[in-house]
């Protein structure tokens, strides 16, 4: 039998491809050649950002790295479009592009591996605490760095060095397995997690492929999900463990969608267990199974089985690792204490800055986000939204009404939007993750370099600080881009917005 020959649109998409790869390769290796993983973290010191890493005559390289993240998603979005525009076409030509895309997806993840943590000091707190309990014995869940002096490594836990651990039980045991194996050092610790994120992006690519979908074909949600600059800095670069909690997300979700939901309530349990943050899945998938089945006897069955699965797992694997509720204190800490860069913080900035004996009661952002939830637990229950939807609509209000933002959170938009791609989540998605990923340079580099000096020199209050100049220099657009981008494109043509996802 005589092989076909490849269709004439597969090839050209194919060679243009390759090209948008390879400059996303580039980029990716030119940010690992200026801030290599080794050997600079082997030295027990504390974990700096990037623009620590900049000082002394290199700060010329601020604007290369601003340059090179416009590139990316540029690279991204030309990489992308070309992919769904043959998708739509010819749908068995663009098949032909999957693995093309995993590998694209593969090189830059492996040249990722070796990217010295430039934005959060996460991946090296994994490893601290992991390295504690295997050394010491001393439980995360329970004990903080501070109290083994011994470590040599604590000073890489940087402010954390006081907390118990903010992750789910499953997360640490996940950690303890490269410790248990030898992989102590500090470098090699932080490349084990990198692995495990990588791992976890591999898998997850696989899952989209797997999934059901309306619209936009598989390839175009595997290229919107494995290409995306954010997940390949922040969930391979700076090894975020919310790459594996994104994984099992997924694969409950595409459980569900093949009617097993058994087995899907376990996956975002499993979850929910990475981190927390998981959990706001769980009553929309609980609503979502109950109103699927047709009789009240159904419901009552699979109501109590997925309730049994969750407090089974759940409590059973944080009873694993310490007592009630002392177990419990790093997920508190992290839900109820942080604060920063968030629209809440933001408006509490503001007040304070105004009047400084205004007060703005703590909650109120949280209250409302607990009233757009239960519309959501509503909609969902009268049929108006489906799973993926409601989902979607609950991390995004989550990112906008949460006490605190990492650049990173908006990965959580992720699944639901890679499963569901339309004009709204795309837009939404993509536009998230640019900002995000931009704001860091003004975090760090503008305040540091430029603001810190001109503030002095005006001789501002006191209350004119980092966080008070920052929150208020950054927020407005890390958030307002995301929300009121989409919703403008809509206001000019719904129609077309709605039906096309190039709108």
């Amino acid at each position: 039998m005589t092989k076909q020959p490849a269709h004439p649109h597969a090839i050209t998409a194919r060679s243009q491809l390759i090209r948008w790869g390879a400059l996303m390769a580039v980029i990716y290796g030119v940010y690992v050649t200026v801030f290599p993983l080794l050997p600079g973290i082997e030295e027990a010191a504390p974990v700096r950002d990037i623009e620590m890493l900049l000082r002394n005559g290199r700060k010329w390289f601020a604007l290369v790295y601003i340059l090179g993240l416009v590139l990316l998603f540029f690279a991204y979005w030309r990489a992308l479009k070309l992919i769904h525009l043959l998708s739509s076409a010819d749908p068995q030509a663009a098949k032909s592009l999957r693995n093309w895309i995993i590998g694209i997806g593969l090189m830059c993840g492996v040249i990722l591996l070796w990217l010295y943590p430039i934005t959060a000091l996460d991946v090296a707190l994994y490893v601290v605490r992991a390295r504690i309990w295997a050394l010491y014995g001393g439980n995360p869940m329970l004990a903080m760095p501070e109290e083994f002096p011994q470590h040599t490594y604590n000073v890489m836990a940087g402010e954390f060095v006081d907390t118990v651990s903010p992750y789910g039980p499953l997360w640490e045991l996940i950690a303890q397995i490269p410790m248990r194996l030898g992989f102590t050092g500090m470098g090699a610790g932080i490349l084990s997690m990198k692995v495990i994120s990588l791992a976890s992006y591999l898998a997850m690519s696989w899952l989209i492929l797997k999934a059901e979908r309306k619209g936009v074909g598989g390839e175009t949600a595997l290229a919107f999900f494995a290409l995306n600059p954010l997940v390949l800095l922040e969930a391979v670069g700076n090894g975020h463990n919310d790459m594996l909690m994104m994984a099992f997300i997924t694969l409950g979700l595409v459980l569900w969608q093949r009617d097993k939901w058994a087995w899907a309530a376990l996956a975002l349990t499993l979850a929910s267990l990475i981190k927390i943050t998981g959990l706001i899945l769980l009553p929309l998938f609980g609503v979502a199974a109950l109103t699927a089945v047709p009789n009240w006897r159904m419901r009552l069955k699979r109501g109590l089985g997925i309730a049994a699965i969750f407090l089974a797992v759940f409590f059973g694997f944080y009873l694993l690792l310490g007592p009630m509720p002392e177990v419990f204190d790093g997920v508190r800490q992290a839900m109820f204490d942080r604060r920063g860069f968030s629209p809440e913080y933001a408006a509490r900035m503001l007040l304070r800055l105004l009047d400084r004996s205004a007060w703005m009661p703590q909650g109120v952002m949280r209250n409302l986000f607990i009233l757009y939830y239960g519309c959501l637990l509503a909609r969902l229950m009268l049929g108006r939204m489906n799973l993926l939807e409601a989902g979607f609509a609950a991390y995004f209000g989550q990112l906008m009404l949460g006490s605190t933002f990492r650049i990173w959170y908006p990965l959580w938009l992720i699944p639901f939007a890679a499963l569901n791609l339309t004009s709204l989540t795309y837009w939404r998605t993509f536009l998230f993750s640019l900002t995000a990923e931009l704001s860091i340079l003004s975090y760090y580099i503008l305040w540091r370099w430029y603001l810190r000096a001109w503030v002095a020199d005006l001789a501002l209050p006191s209350r004119w600080d980092y966080w008070s100049v920052m929150t208020l220099l950054t927020v407005p657009w890390t958030f307002g881009i995301p929300l009121i981008g989409p919703m403008l494109r809509r206001w000019r043509d719904k129609k077309r917005f709605d039906e096309t996802f190039w709108a």
